[in-house]
């Protein structure tokens, strides 16, 4: 039965129970032998509750075990969890640890490897990491054996054998303690050889499973553990590679919760590029997004957010390589963590957001972006020595307006100005220097005499604006007023293409700049002579020699009109006003057109801006800064 104590403190290590009581004088009776055995008996089913407890934690899943506990299956106010034994359960063989073992981060340091040693419910698992010269850990393989093949003395029903494990012996055959240390040893031998370097971390079991405690005190004694930690056995299983047990992938993941708690040893990056604003050359650039140092807490994430602008032409996906360290000028020096693939708008920034899980675990969480298929082949030395050898700069944008201020109504006209104002509103944005964009407008009426009292008679032009920064023309169009018009074929836009020809002398300094005129309204200008029934503009102004003058001063000239919709008109009068607004649109409109309701102001900003160009290949990174 159970041995004689070593002193009134301890308790059998079989039962559980204590052995020890009031002393007795003379010969025990029969009261007193029944009443010990009946105390025994009740011992050996308390410790079998401890045991199936654990084994089962859900009461529904112990069926198997009710006839196996000694003492009868649970009673009803036993069923709810077990009747635990007062005191300690039996003496810890585990060699306690001097002070507190070296800190988990300082193992790493010139360390071969780490061999991380678990003895768990499922089986024992030994998970060997090495480590980078970046720190980064990286895992190597893992060794997990079910008790089954180690000790096949054990139960072969799983839950039975958790009831062993747990130091449950009800009526099962009894598992002989010598024989199971021996057996953990020896599958310790050829699974743990102790090799120059070379580190075992215990990874303590959980608390009272009687086996687990004892196999992991035969790893202590036998093997050189520097250091014993707890494992978290609480956070979610993450998915692991086709074919892989659950049993080794949760070994994994509890390792790698733990190397995720270690601090960084360099910098972690983002691979930029940046041209020089004065020259156009492009050298490579690293953000740091988690400096050397940074370190999480058990379970814990920390995120980065960074603004990368896009490249001149916005036509292939760029790299995003994030690097343990900064490289060297070619490439080489700082091991590639991940790589992601986003595609960036021409000149357009994005806003990316990093999340970092451990040393060597950044991950790209917004936006959606792609990885290559396989991130060892991303050659970042190569991506270097394919950097453009400058971007070159294009020439300043001179922009004029003309709006059509007359409108069926007043929403009609107020779109006219939302849009101006958004292209101008985009192109300030993308200005940061406030050189690189000249903006003008001219407004117009109708030649009809004013049927709005918001407009002066005789008024066909609003005083046009100046070329000035972009910023600046929303606030110059806020006294412009709208009116309703009251015929649908032409407007004064003759006039107002006239204004916009007179203002486009080619001035000394603006001969290299980048010409655009847009035109935004909806009906065409009126001809200089009658045509059919659409009237003549009353000054006889000719919007074709407007129109070729700006093209000959350099101006490229875009059309955002309403179209025409619906069947041709059933009257000869609506067929000719047709027929002629078609043709005037399609002449305006040779050098580009957009369509509200379908291109947008962001739209109208690409259409206009002049493009950049890069002497050799197209940047495979993005931009740490704008290029405007």
């Amino acid at each position: 039965m159970c041995a004689t104590p070593e002193d009134r403190r301890d308790i059998c290590a079989v039962c559980g129970w204590r052995l020890h009581d009031d002393p007795v004088l003379g010969e025990l009776t029969a009261a007193d032998l029944a009443a010990a055995e009946a105390a025994l008996q009740a011992a050996e089913h308390d410790w079998d509750l401890r045991a199936a407890a654990l084994a089962a934690p859900d009461p529904g899943d112990r069926s198997c075990l009710a006839a196996v506990i000694r003492g009868g299956p649970p009673q009803r106010e036993e069923r709810s969890g077990a009747v635990l034994p007062s005191g300690r359960s039996a003496p810890d063989d585990l060699p306690a640890p001097a002070g507190h073992g070296a800190p988990l981060d300082e193992l790493r340091h010139g360390r071969a490897e780490l061999s991380f040693v678990e003895c768990a419910p499922d089986g024992l698992h030994l998970t060997r990491v090495t480590f980078t010269e970046a720190g980064i850990p990286i895992l190597r393989d893992t060794d997990s054996t079910p008790w089954r093949t180690v000790v096949p003395a054990l139960d072969a029903e799983a839950t039975l054998r958790r009831f062993q494990l747990a130091g449950g012996n009800g009526t099962l055959p009894p598992v002989d303690r010598q024989a199971f240390d021996d057996a953990v040893r020896g599958w310790l031998t050829p699974s743990l050889p102790t090799v120059r370097g070379t580190t075992a971390v215990l990874l303590r079991p959980p608390p009272g499973w009687e086996l687990l405690r004892r196999a992991a005190a035969v790893v202590a004694r036998d093997h050189a553990v520097r250091l014993e930690l707890p494992a978290d056995r609480t956070a979610s299983v993450e998915p692991g590679h086709p074919g892989e047990t659950p049993a080794r992938r949760a070994a994994v993941d509890r390792v790698r919760r733990l190397l995720r708690t270690l601090p960084l040893l360099t910098d972690h990056t983002l691979l930029l590029a940046r041209a020089d604003r004065d020259t156009g050359t492009v050298r490579p650039y690293s953000h740091v997004l988690f400096p050397a140092g940074s370190r999480l807490a058990p379970g814990e994430t920390a995120t980065a957010e960074v603004t990368v602008y896009g490249g001149a032409t916005g036509s292939s996906p760029l790299h995003l390589p994030v690097l343990a360290g900064t490289p060297a000028a070619d490439g080489n020096g700082a091991p590639t963590v991940t790589v992601h693939r986003l595609k960036v708008g021409a000149l357009e920034p994005a806003r990316l957001t990093f999340v970092l899980r451990g040393p060597g675990e950044v991950d790209l969480v917004a936006p959606a972006s792609e990885r290559p298929p396989e991130q060892s082949f991303v050659d970042v030395p190569r991506l270097l020595s394919g950097l453009p050898r400058r971007m070159v700069r294009p020439p300043r944008l001179d922009l004029l307006f003309t709006v059509e201020l007359s409108g069926a109504d007043l929403a009609e006209t107020e779109e006219r100005l939302t849009f101006v104002r958004d292209v101008a509103a985009l192109l300030a944005r993308r200005d940061h220097t406030g050189t690189a964009v000249r903006v003008g407008a001219v407004g117009h009426y109708d030649h009809t005499d004013y049927e709005s009292t918001w407009a002066k008679e005789g008024t066909l032009l609003r005083a046009p604006v100046v070329a000035r920064p972009p910023a600046e023309l929303p606030r110059a169009l806020a006294d412009w007023t709208p009116a309703l018009r009251r015929q649908d074929a032409v407007s004064s836009l003759e006039d107002a293409l006239h204004a916009a020809a007179s203002l486009s002398a080619v001035h000394s300094g603006t001969a290299k700049a980048c010409r655009v005129l847009l035109i935004v309204g909806r009906r065409p200008p009126a001809p200089s002579r009658q045509h059919g029934v659409v009237r003549a503009c009353p000054r006889g102004t000719d919007w074709r020699a407007a129109l070729a003058r700006l093209r000959t001063d350099g101006f490229r000239v875009l059309a955002r009109a309403d179209p025409a919709t619906g069947p041709p008109p059933p009257d000869t009068a609506g067929r000719q006003t047709r027929r002629y607004a078609d043709e005037a649109w399609r002449a305006l409109g040779a050098d580009g057109v957009l369509r509200p309701g379908t291109d947008s102001a962001q739209d109208a900003v690409r259409a206009l801006d002049p493009p950049w160009r890069h002497e050799g290949p197209e940047c495979p990174f993005a931009f740490a800064a704008p290029l405007m």
